[in-house]
């Protein structure tokens, strides 16, 4: 069975996000989520992606990160689309069904754009421990995602682009929380505005076995509903300023039925291997 991890929203090796994508041909056995979740921690990556043809440019896809399947995950899917066409396998725009929907993907070896569900923040009730797992730091709760469990869950929490360089939360603090993670975002400095970015933040996820993430697709399907809104415009460059980094392009296409963030990223194969069990 072949695999291969990818780093996504980079332009160059060991940058970014790096996801695992397993293929599972037409007509091998479907194999248990069991299976899938060892497959994942052996991988020890945020993301592992399982990746089978259903039909003329449609793919059945699933994420797991060490611990637990995830409903949505914007770095693998982009990472899949990649290698799909990277190997030949998919030659122009492809579908993945998911437990999230529907997502399109579309683009070139290299350079993908991936549409993701609009994940906007609802509920602004925070639970008992938040603000301790948060810190000292000087911040806005902006609210939670309405997912349909606890650890698909995500809060949006602003600060001061110097605090979210420098941020040290409580992560096993917000491990016992009933949260997926947090997103913590700021308007860019003067650093990152020269290089033509808008947006940072930063991505915690102990609860799903991930401390931080180097860079969050899904994460930026809630940072396109408050960004737009607050930029005042549909498009913004975004960096997410973990120790790993990277860049995307992000927009909010609302032309359709439902809204969706479409995200563009850079993304580079750095190995390829193969499953002997």
């Amino acid at each position: 069975m072949q695999a291969a991890v990818v780093d996504a929203f980079t332009d160059h090796a060991f940058a970014g996000n790096p996801a695992a994508v397993v293929w599972l041909p037409e007509g091998s056995r479907s194999p248990s989520p069991e299976w899938m979740q060892a497959v994942a921690s052996e991988f020890a990556l945020s993301e592992t992606a399982f990746v089978s043809p259903l039909g003329p440019d449609q793919y059945r896809l699933r994420w797991f990160t060490p611990s637990v399947e995830v409903e949505l995950c914007g770095h693998a899917t982009l990472a899949t689309a990649h290698w799909l066409l990277e190997t030949g396998r998919q030659r122009g725009p492809m579908t993945f069904r998911t437990m999230s929907g529907r997502l399109a993907a579309a683009g070139r070896p290299g350079l993908v754009s991936i549409d993701l569900p609009l994940l906007p923040v609802t509920d602004v009730r925070a639970p008992d421990g938040f603000d301790q797992a948060i810190g000292f730091v000087s911040h806005e709760l902006l609210g939670f995602t309405g997912q349909s469990e606890a650890l698909q869950r995500n809060a949006l929490v602003l600060v001061d682009a110097v605090d979210l360089r420098d941020l040290h939360l409580n992560l096993r603090r917000l491990e016992r929380l009933p949260l997926g993670g947090v997103i913590v975002t700021a308007a860019a400095d003067e650093v990152a505005a020269a290089k033509g970015v808008d947006v940072l933040s930063r991505y915690f996820a102990p609860a799903l076995g991930i401390d931080e993430d180097p860079v969050t697709g899904s994460a930026h399907s809630t940072l396109a509903a408050y960004w737009c809104a607050e930029l005042g415009r549909r498009t913004f460059r975004a960096a997410q300023v973990s120790p790993r980094g990277g860049v995307l392009d992000v927009e909010l296409d609302d032309s359709g039925e439902e809204p969706v963030t479409r995200l563009t990223g850079g993304a580079v194969t750095t190995m390829e291997v193969t499953l002997r069990v």
